[in-house]
């Protein structure tokens, strides 16, 4: 990128130039540069992560402004690291989970996701000491687990 101050031929120059090159004003000196160039259309899997980085961000910001949440996730937040990139990080990641199956189905969060409920088959697995439990079912079935930024995780289970 070219600038130009004291050309009296260019100064305060602006367009396109034999379809080569743009003329532009910057901070009032004229800047010659390449033309621009058009950028493909977004594929569908780049415009949902754009939706899903909205969402967390929407997320981290109304988590920092309730004072519960914002302790949360100043607790749970690594070194160097604000509840606001916490909380944006739980929200944009889908939680980790454990599932344990023999005599009945035990759930457990690999990270530190806040799990609000989870759905086993048609019924709640019940909070036991930071555990989520539920009875074996004999057929196959869907857990669905539920975390506090709005995130679910499907795991199909074939027993």
């Amino acid at each position: 990128m070219a600038v130009s101050e004291h050309n009296v031929i260019t100064k305060g120059a602006t367009g396109t130039f034999a379809k080569q090159i743009v003329f532009r004003q910057r901070f009032g000196k004229t800047v010659m540069c390449n033309r621009p160039c058009k950028y493909p259309p977004k594929t569908p899997t780049q415009i949902a992560n754009q939706e899903r980085f909205k969402r967390a961000n929407d997320f981290a910001k109304q988590a920092i402004k309730d004072p519960e949440k914002k302790a949360y996730y100043k607790s749970i937040a690594k070194h160097n690291q604000t509840a606001f990139n916490a909380a944006f990080q739980d929200a944009y990641n889908k939680p980790e989970v454990e599932v344990v199956v023999k005599e009945k189905v035990v759930i457990k969060a690999k990270a530190k996701h806040a799990i609000v409920k989870v759905k086993v088959g048609t019924g709640h697995a019940v909070l036991k000491n930071k555990q989520w439990e539920f009875p074996l079912i004999e057929k196959p079935f869907t857990i669905k687990v539920y975390d506090i930024a709005g995130n679910i995780c499907t795991i199909e289970i074939q027993v």
